[in-house]
């Protein structure tokens, strides 16, 4: 971490007083900082951990114990019967107090830095983001939760339950030291007094000498022990929260009211006559479709599968995503695999069975049989993936070009939208068009069609040579009577929708494209559905076949 110059901000004697004084009820507490403002003060905040069974004996005065640049590591030279003995000793381990943020000076020749302590960052095993030089943990769902930053005045801030929690498994307790110096633009009346009581200690002085040239000016030194909470509540094994557990609906009652039962797989039933009276663990549960909403929006952090849905390596889960309108999830594997957070959140998409689970989620899950998926979204995806392989085993070359690194999500967004919004359809017609017009590999086609693009630019000299146009004449001169050229009518209807639609403002030429494809009255996802999933659906498989035909001649 490097250091962070302070702006005009400071504590005044009161504030630094009131932050001893609060000390862990504050959400944050300050782990480093100091300042200098010309005419009004100087001082500094710094927290240090130190022994618990030892705390209270540095309470006896207002200094400070643990100070910037205090050597961690360090040789101490004793003797013994006579004899000089030289051990090394690393505080963290042997001493008596440190810091939480340890402060490194390179005298000049480099910028100075502040690491944070390496237990309290693998503790909790916090990732560090070099750009903006901050400590976050990855929750449960995914994101990232700060636990050490700088804010805006310089101060560095340590969460304050991550650091009472590291000192309960350690032993430790916190020390919050401060020292605020302060210049009054008039006399006060001079003091001088010590506030002490069983957790703090701070001497103040007030008084009208001279200091910048200003009529007064005082000094408030001092420091807070602050408590670890118990171990028990410190968060990792075997002190971790106990588990808790959704409930869902399963079915109905006679009486027409839901049928709910917890997702804790420890009270559900199985083939082997455990829980016999409950329902199995394989009890199909129903959700809207929209669910995957929330996965689809953030592809950097969820992966929305065939058949699977995971964070990452954190979490993942088996749903059958093979139907039109809904996922269905085994009642186990929503207690098994799902964190509480995310429980709780498809909880709130829960609805009551409709129907069962898919012939492609059954035939994989009781009968052990490789099946295809037969949804659109999942389809796609899967037919592009074998075009993909059959075109280069045929032709030697790639069809498509590799996904820029900030494109890499965009496949997520070939989907049918979960919503009738049109806001949704263009964010799925720009992925659309993304996946097979902007990533064909034009370099390619039109190296190995050059005869045919050469023509297309004598018949048309002001006509540009794109994307499309490469494929269609690669087609032209290298597919024979055999080629379906007629396909590239699909790529240029998607191409006219991003146009018309998701690339510029609506206007009455996508209403008459609409009404030319006879869809002027269909909502957004009959309209994604029949003018860009089917037919590129189709454009992949007529596609794999014209390849697969070469490859077999």
């Amino acid at each position: 971490m490097q250091q962070c110059i302070t702006g005009e901000t400071m504590l005044t004697m009161d504030e630094a007083l009131k932050l001893l004084r609060d000390g862990e009820q504050k959400q944050w507490l300050i782990a480093e900082w100091s300042w200098h403002i010309s005419g009004s003060g100087n001082g500094g905040v710094y927290l240090g951990l130190v022994r618990g069974d030892i705390a209270e004996k540095f309470l006896d005065d207002e200094t400070w114990n643990v100070m910037k640049g205090d050597g961690l590591t360090n040789f101490s030279i004793r003797w013994e019967d006579g004899e000089k003995r030289t051990e090394y000793s690393y505080d963290p381990i042997s001493g008596k107090s440190w810091p939480l943020v340890i402060y490194r000076n390179f005298h000049s020749l480099e910028q100075d830095q502040f690491d944070l302590l390496e237990e309290f960052r693998l503790f909790h095993n916090l990732w560090h983001d070099r750009k903006n030089d901050s400590y976050s943990k990855i929750l449960d769902d995914g994101t990232k939760q700060k636990v050490v930053f700088r804010d805006s005045s310089g101060a560095m801030l340590v969460d304050t339950a991550a650091i009472r929690k590291f000192c309960a498994a350690r032993g430790l307790k916190i020390l919050l030291q401060v020292d605020s110096v302060q210049s009054f633009d008039v006399p006060q009346a001079e003091s001088s007094e010590v506030i002490s009581d069983t957790k703090l200690y701070a001497r103040r002085h007030i008084t009208n000498e001279s200091i910048s040239g200003k009529p007064a000016f005082g000094r408030l030194l001092g420091k807070r022990v602050i408590e670890a909470l118990q171990i028990e509540k410190c968060g990792v094994w075997p002190y971790e929260d106990v588990k808790t557990y959704e409930a869902f609906i399963i079915g109905t009652h006679d009486d027409g009211s839901d049928a709910i039962f917890t997702s804790n797989p420890d009270e559900l039933a199985d083939y082997f006559g455990k829980n016999a009276q409950n329902p199995n663990y394989l009890t199909p549960v129903h959700f809207r479709k929209d669910v995957l909403a929330k996965y689809f929006e953030k592809p950097s952090l969820y992966s929305v599968e065939d058949g699977f849905l995971r964070c990452g390596s954190k979490w993942g889960v088996r749903i059958d995503n093979d139907h039109e309108d809904k996922v269905v999830v085994f009642l186990g594997d929503l207690g098994r695999d799902l964190p509480e957070s995310e429980q709780r959140y498809w909880r709130s998409f829960n609805i009551r069975p409709d129907g069962g689970l898919s012939e492609t989620c059954f035939k994989r899950s009781f009968l052990a049989q490789f099946a295809d998926p037969t949804n659109l979204d999942l389809a796609i995806k899967l037919e592009r993936r074998k075009l993909l392989e059959k075109w280069r085993d045929a032709f030697g070359f790639d069809l498509y070009a590799e996904f820029h690194e900030d494109d890499v999500g965009v496949l997520a967004d070939l989907r049918m939208p979960t919503s009738d919004e049109w806001t949704e359809f263009d964010r799925c017609t720009i992925a659309a068009t993304k996946v097979f017009i902007d990533y064909l590999n034009e370099s390619q086609l039109a190296k190995l069609a050059a005869a045919e693009v050469a023509k297309m630019k004598a018949n048309d000299p002001e006509k540009p040579v794109r994307g499309i146009d490469k494929l269609q004449a690669w087609l032209r001169q290298n597919g024979g009577q055999s080629a379906p050229d007629d396909l590239i009518s699909s790529l240029r209807l998607l191409q006219e929708l991003r146009s018309k639609s998701a690339a510029h403002r609506k206007s009455s030429k996508f209403t008459d494209l609409l009404n030319e494809q006879g869809m002027e009255d269909e909502s957004p996802r009959e309209v994604y559905r029949k003018l860009i999933l089917q037919p590129m659906l189709a454009y992949c498989r007529r596609l794999s076949e014209f390849a697969e035909s070469h490859t077999l001649h």
